[in-house]
C-alpha cells in the first residue's frame, strides 16, 4: 500500500514517501498538534494480520520508547488508524552508513568518529537491558552536522519477517523453519550476524558487538567482513570464515586490530563482552601507548584477550577523570518527548472506578495500577506488568501510592475500610490505619497524606498509627489530592464546596502551611493539583490538564494557566480523582478519556437475559438513569452534560422522536409514577435540590414535592404501587439517608434508620416490591461497610433479610425475583429468586450475562427492568465512544517536562 501527500493518518499528515524495505513503508509527515515532521513506518498487512504478531510488537515498542540518547532516533509512537498500524519516529535528515560505505572506504579519523557515536549508543541500550540484534550500516544513519542516529533499534526481536536473497546488506530478519515453533528463531541480517544468531541461539549484547566489529571493518576497509553470494554462503563464512585482516588500513591506530578481533571472537564466551571497552579503546589517541596492545596481529585468543584484559584495568583507572572531563565539556541536550501506549492484558479491565487507578514510581521506572480487583505493577524496562500476590480484594483495592524508594505501595481497602501497605513484589499487605475512601493520596517520607473529604486531611505514619488530622474543612466543603510540598511544610491540596457534581471544575487549588489556619489559594476551576520538578502545579479540569508555573519559595503562582494534555479519564461526581501520575523524572502517564467530561457519548440498549444487546436508534448523547414506564411504552431517562441537565421521554413504538420533559434549571433522576401519568426528578431551578414532577405527557407546570435542608440534596429512588409514597435519598455531604414522602400528608420521614457513607460509597437504592409490602434496598451498614441488598417490610417492623453484595436492587414484575449489580464494572449482574408468603424466603444468587460496555460506575440507577421481567434498559458506551477504549490502556509520555517547559514556561 503505498500512500499518496497530503493524506491524513489521525494526527499525521503525509508529506512524501522516503523508501521502502522489509518492514513496509516510510512517509516524512506532519505532527499537526505538535507542530514538527516525524517519520511514519507503515507496518506491512502481512504483519498487521496477525493479532499475535502485532500485541508482540506493540509490548516491544513499548520497551524500545524508553531509550533516550542522541545517537539513538527515537520511537515516539506506535499508532492505528482505520486498520493502519504504524509507527511515529524521529524523522533524521541525512545519508544511511551503507551508502556512505559504497562510495568506498571511510577515511580513519571520520569511521573512529562515526564507531565511537554507534557504541554510545549501543552502551546507553545495554545498560537498558535492550539489544539492537539487527545493527548494520542500513539502520545508521549519518546527519549533515556529523551526528550518527541508530536506526531500528530492538525491532528485530518484534518483527520477524523471511529474507530476500537478493541484497544481503538490506536483508530483512531471516527466518528458519522452525520459526514455525517458536523455537530456534535466527534474528538478525545474514552480512551482520553473529555465529549465535545464524544458529538460531538467543541473542544477547555481545550479538551487538559482533555486529558492531563488522560494521567498523566494512568503515575501515570498504568492503563486508562476511561475504558470500547467497545467504547461506553468508551464514558459512560468519560461521566458518576468516576476515582479510590484511585489509585494514596501515595506520590503524595499535589498539584497534585487537579490538575488532576481539569484537569478531566466533566463540561468544570468549568475545569482548561490553561495548564500552570498545568505546574506551577508540578514544584512545593515536600515539597513546597502551600496555599489552600491538599493531602485529596477534596469533592466537589468549593474546588480545590479554590485552583488552589490560585495556579494561587502564578504564578502571582513568573512570573518575573520564567522569570529570565529560562533565565539564558536555552540555546536556533536551531529550527528545515520546509517547506510547501500554495495553493492559486480555480480559483485563479496570477496577475501583471514580478513584485514583494509576501511580508512578519517583524515579519513574515502575507504574502501579488498579485492575481485575487487584494491584499490579509494570517496570519501564519490562514488557508485561506483574500482579501483586496479596494485593487481591473482593472489592478491589484504591488509590494506590508509591513509597519514596519505590519499594512498597499504599493502598485503600474497601473491604475492611483501611489503609493497607503492600511490597511490589507481593506478600501479606500490612493494615495501618482504618481509613474513610481516600479523596487522593500521597506517600512522603516517613508519612502518608490522605484526603478525607468533608473530614479534611489527615496524616498517618507509614509504619502505621493513628491517623491525625492535619487540615481542617469547613462544613460544605471536601478537600482532595493533598501532596507535600519541597520545603516540607506546606501542604498544596484540592477544596470543593457543596454537592453540586460540578463542584471538582470549580473547586480551588490551595497552598497551607502544617499547623497553619491561613489558606491560599493559588487557582481556580480545578482538581487534583500535582506539584511537578518543572517547577509547574498541574491540575484538572474536565478531562484537561492545565499548568501554571509556581514559585515554590514564595508559594505562588507566576502566570496564567496552559492547557497542556487534552482526553484524561475523570471522575467529576465523587472524589474528583483525574486518572494520571507524573514521577519526578518527568514520566507522565494517564488513563485516556474524553477531553469534556460534559460529553460522554453514551447509547441506550436493551439487554436480553441471554446477553444480547439491542441498541435503541437514538444519537448518542450523556445518558443516565432511564427507566422504563409502568406500561413499558414509554422510557424517561436524563441527559446530562454538565452544562445542561434534562429529562427526556422516549416512546419505545418508534412512533414519534424524543422528546423534552423539563425547563429550568438542572433536572436529573427520573422516577414514573406507578400509574405512569407522571414524572418526578430533582431539580435546582428554585435555588436548591429539590425533588419536583409534573405529568409525563408534558402539559401542566412542575410542582415541588420536597424542601431539603440547607447543604442537603434530595434525589427521587421508588415510588409504591399506588403512587402515594416516594422513596428519596437525602444526602448532606457525608451520609446519605433513605426517606419516604407522603404525597396525601406532604410529610417526609426516615425509613428505618438506612443510612450509607457518601460519597465514600454507592447511593442507597431501593425499590417497592409490585404489592407494595416490602423494600429491597443497598447501604452499607453492615459492621465491613460493604455495600449490601437488604429487604425490610414496608411500613417497617424491625425484621430485615441480608440478600447479598451489590448495588441498585430491582424487582421482577411479578415479585419473585430481585436483580442487582455487584458494583464492580464487567462482571453479570445477579438474580435471586424470593418468596413473601408465608414467610420471606431468598434463593442462591444466578448470573445473568451483560455487556463489558454497561456504564454503572458511579451512577447505581444506570439499569432498569422491563414489565416483562425478560429485558433490561442499559447505558452502554456508544460504538463511536471516546470515553473508554475497548482495550484498557494506559498511555505514556516520556520526558514531558521538555514539553511542559516549551507549552508553559516557569519565569
Amino acid at each position: 500500500m503505498t500512500l499518496t501527500s497530503r493524506t491524513r493518518l489521525g494526527a499525521y499528515e503525509v508529506l512524501s514517501l522516503i523508501g521502502q524495505g522489509g518492514m513496509g513503508e516510510v512517509y516524512r509527515a506532519k505532527d499537526l498538534k505538535l507542530g514538527r515532521e516525524v517519520a511514519l513506518k507503515i507496518l506491512p498487512a502481512t504483519f498487521t494480520n496477525d493479532p499475535d504478531r502485532v500485541a508482540r510488537f506493540r509490548r516491544e515498542a513499548q520497551v524500545l520508547a524508553s531509550l533516550n540518547h542522541p545517537h539513538i532516533a527515537q520511537i515516539h509512537g506506535l499508532d492505528e488508524v482505520d486498520g493502519i498500524q504504524f509507527l511515529v519516529l524521529e524523522l533524521v535528515d541525512g545519508e544511511s552508513l551503507d551508502k556512505r560505505i559504497a562510495c568506498g572506504r571511510i577515511p580513519l579519523e571520520e569511521s573512529l568518529a562515526i564507531a565511537k557515536q554507534i557504541a554510545e549508543a549501543l552502551e546507553a541500550a545495554h545498560e537498558q537491558g535492550i539489544i539492537h540484534r539487527d545493527l548494520k550500516p542500513a539502520n545508521i544513519a549519518l546527519t549533515g552536522d556529523g551526528q550518527v542516529k541508530v536506526l531500528d533499534f530492538g525491532l528485530a526481536k518484534a518483527v520477524e519477517t523471511t529474507a530476500s536473497q537478493s541484497n544481503l546488506s538490506m536483508s530483512p530478519t531471516i527466518t528458519t523453519p522452525a520459526m514455525m515453533t517458536g523455537v530456534g528463531v535466527i534474528l538478525g541480517t545474514a552480512a551482520y550476524m553473529s555465529p549465535e544468531q545464524a544458529k538460531g541461539r538467543p541473542a544477547d549484547k555481545r550479538s551487538d558487538i559482533w555486529a558492531f566489529g563488522c560494521v567498523l571493518y566494512e568503515m575501515l576497509t570498504g568492503t563486508r567482513t562476511f561475504n558470500g553470494d547467497d545467504v547461506g554462503d553468508t551464514l558459512a563464512m560468519v560461521l566458518k570464515g576468516t576476515p582479510d585482516w590484511a585489509a585494514l588500513p596501515e595506520d590503524l591506530p595499535p589498539q584497534i586490530r585487537p579490538l575488532l578481533r576481539g569484537c569478531l571472537e566466533k566463540d561468544r564466551a570468549t568475545r569482548v563482552s561490553d561495548i564500552s571497552t570498545a568505546r574506551f579503546l577508540i578514544t584512545q589517541p593515536p600515539a597513546a601507548t597502551v600496555t599489552g596492545l600491538v599493531a602485529d596481529p596477534p596469533r592466537g585468543r589468549a593474546r588480545w584477550t590479554r590485552a583488552l584484559s589490560t585495556a579494561a584495568s587502564a578504564i578502571a583507572g582513568g573512570v573518575f577523570v573520564a567522569v570529570v572531563f565529560s562533565s565539564i565539556r558536555r552540555v546536556p541536550s533536551p531529550q527528545p518527548v515520546t509517547r506510547f501506549t501500554y495495553r493492559l492484558g486480555e480480559g483485563d479491565a479496570y477496577s475501583s472506578l471514580g478513584q485514583h487507578l494509576l501511580a508512578i514510581s519517583l524515579d519513574g521506572t515502575e507504574t502501579a495500577y488498579v485492575a481485575n480487583r487487584r494491584l499490579y505493577v509494570k517496570p519501564a524496562k519490562d514488557v508485561e506488568a506483574t500482579a501483586i500476590s496479596g494485593s487481591e480484594l473482593r472489592q478491589g483495592p484504591s488509590e494506590p501510592a508509591f513509597s519514596p524508594d519505590g519499594r512498597s505501595l499504599v493502598f485503600w481497602s474497601a473491604d475492611d475500610r483501611t489503609l493497607k501497605r503492600i511490597a511490589t513484589t507481593g506478600g501479606t499487605p500490612v493494615t495501618l490505619c482504618k481509613a474513610e475512601n481516600p479523596f487522593g493520596m500521597s506517600w512522603e517520607g516517613d508519612a502518608i497524606f490522605l484526603g478525607q473529604g468533608s473530614n479534611g486531611i489527615s496524616r498517618v505514619p507509614a509504619t502505621g498509627g493513628t491517623p491525625e488530622t492535619v487540615i481542617r474543612v469547613q462544613d460544605n466543603e471536601q478537600a482532595q489530592g493533598p501532596q507535600l510540598l519541597p520545603d516540607r511544610q506546606s501542604l498544596v491540596y484540592t477544596l470543593a464546596r457543596g454537592n453540586d457534581p460540578e463542584r471538582w471544575d470549580k473547586a480551588e487549588i490551595v497552598v497551607q502551611r502544617l499547623g497553619s489556619a491561613e489558606r491560599k489559594t493559588i487557582a481556580t476551576g480545578g482538581a487534583d493539583a500535582r506539584y511537578v520538578q518543572s517547577g509547574h502545579i498541574v491540575y484538572a479540569t474536565g478531562g484537561v490538564l492545565f499548568a501554571v508555573p509556581f514559585d515554590l519559595r514564595r508559594l505562588e503562582v507566576v502566570g496564567g494557566p496552559t492547557a497542556i494534555v487534552e482526553g484524561v479519564a475523570r471522575s467529576t461526581g465523587t472524589t474528583g480523582a483525574a486518572d494520571f501520575a507524573i514521577s519526578q523524572t518527568g514520566t507522565l502517564v494517564y488513563v485516556a478519556g474524553p477531553a469534556s467530561t460534559r460529553a460522554s457519548r453514551l447509547d441506550l440498549a436493551l439487554l436480553d437475559r441471554k446477553g444480547s444487546v439491542d441498541r435503541l436508534r437514538l444519537p448518542p448523547h450523556p445518558y443516565q438513569v432511564p427507566r422504563m414506564s409502568p406500561g413499558g411504552r414509554q422510557l424517561a431517562v436524563g441527559v446530562d452534560d454538565g452544562m445542561e441537565a434534562n429529562v427526556w421521554v422516549y416512546d419505545l413504538s418508534g412512533a414519534s422522536s424524543i422528546r423534552r420533559l423539563t425547563f429550568g434549571g438542572k433536572n436529573r433522576f427520573p422516577e414514573w409514577t406507578a400509574d405512569g401519568a407522571r414524572i418526578a426528578f430533582q431539580s435546582d431551578r428554585e435555588g436548591d435540590a429539590a425533588i419536583f414532577w409534573q405529568r409525563a405527557d408534558g402539559t401542566g407546570t412542575a410542582e415541588r414535592i420536597t424542601k431539603p435542608d440547607q447543604g442537603h440534596v434530595h434525589v427521587p429512588i421508588a415510588w409504591s404501587p399506588k403512587s402515594d409514597i416516594l422513596l428519596f435519598d437525602d444526602i448532606d455531604g457525608s451520609h446519605a439517608a433513605l426517606w419516604t414522602f407522603s404525597i396525601r400528608e406532604r410529610k417526609a420521614a426516615p425509613f428505618a434508620a438506612v443510612r450509607s457513607s457518601y460519597p465514600s460509597n454507592f447511593l442507597p437504592t431501593a425499590r417497592f416490591s409490585p404489592d407494595g409490602q416490602w423494600v429491597a434496598y443497598s447501604s452499607d451498614e453492615t459492621e465491613s461497610q460493604t455495600t449490601t441488598i437488604f429487604v425490610q417490610p414496608f411500613p417497617a417492623t424491625g425484621a430485615k433479610f441480608q440478600i447479598g453484595n451489590g448495588i441498585t436492587p430491582l424487582w421482577g414484575p411479578a415479585g419473585k425475583e430481585l436483580f442487582f449489580s455487584p458494583g464492580i464494572p464487567g462482571l453479570p449482574f445477579l438474580a435471586v429468586s424470593v418468596e413473601t408468603q408465608p414467610t420471606f424466603r431468598f434463593g442462591n444468587p444466578i448470573s445473568v450475562p451483560r455487556p463489558g460496555a454497561l456504564v454503572v460506575g458511579g451512577i447505581p440507577g444506570n439499569y432498569d427492568i422491563a414489565p416483562d421481567g425478560q429485558h433490561f434498559i442499559i447505558v452502554v458506551d456508544a460504538g463511536d465512544s471516546p470515553t473508554r477504549s475497548a482495550v484498557p490502556q494506559i498511555q505514556v509520555v516520556l520526558n514531558w517536562f521538555e514539553e511542559l517547559k516549551v507549552r508553559a514556561p516557569a519565569k
